[in-house]
C-alpha cells in the first residue's frame, strides 16, 4: 500500500453510509498505515473518533493519547471527554480537567468554555470557584 492508496481508500470510506466489516477493516489498516508512514496526529484523531463513535472507547484513548504526544490540540478535548464522561469505565475528574486545562491554554474554546469552567461551577476536580468559572479565559 502507498500513502496514495491509503488516502483513497479513506477518502472512500467516509462517503459510505453503511460500510460492511470488510470495509471497515480496509478503511482501519489504511489508517493505523497512514499513522504509521507519516506521523500525523490529525490521522490518529480521525482514527480515535471512529473508534469512539463504534463506543469502541480503549481504541479510541489510544489513538487520542497518540495525537496529545504530539501536542494536537483537538486531542486535549477528546482525552478531556473520555475522561470526565467516564467512557472507558472509569471518570477521572483529574485527568479530565488535566486534558481540558492543557487544551484551554493552548486556545480550544471548547475546553476553555465549556469544559475548564463547567469544573470549577460544579468542584469536578478543583473546588468550586465561580470566579473561575466567570473568567473569560474560561
Amino acid at each position: 500500500m502507498t500513502i496514495h492508496e491509503a488516502k483513497k481508500i479513506c477518502s472512500n470510506f467516509y462517503e459510505l453510509t453503511n460500510p460492511t466489516e470488510g470495509e471497515a477493516f480496509v478503511f482501519t489498516e489504511a489508517m493505523k498505515f497512514l499513522i504509521d508512514k507519516t506521523k500525523d496526529p490529525s490521522y490518529m484523531l480521525d482514527l480515535g473518533g471512529y473508534y469512539y463513535e463504534l463506543r469502541h472507547f480503549d481504541l479510541a484513548l489510544k489513538y487520542y493519547e497518540l495525537a496529545a504526544e504530539y501536542d494536537f490540540l483537538p486531542a486535549f478535548t477528546c482525552l478531556g471527554y473520555i475522561w470526565y464522561y467516564g467512557r472507558t469505565g472509569e471518570k477521572n475528574y483529574e485527568k479530565a480537567f488535566y486534558y481540558y486545562d492543557k487544551g484551554a491554554k493552548l486556545g480550544d474554546i471548547v475546553s476553555a468554555y465549556k469544559k475548564v469552567a463547567d469544573m470549577y461551577k460544579n468542584g469536578y476536580f478543583v473546588d468550586r470557584d465561580y470566579e473561575k468559572y466567570n473568567d473569560e479565559k474560561y
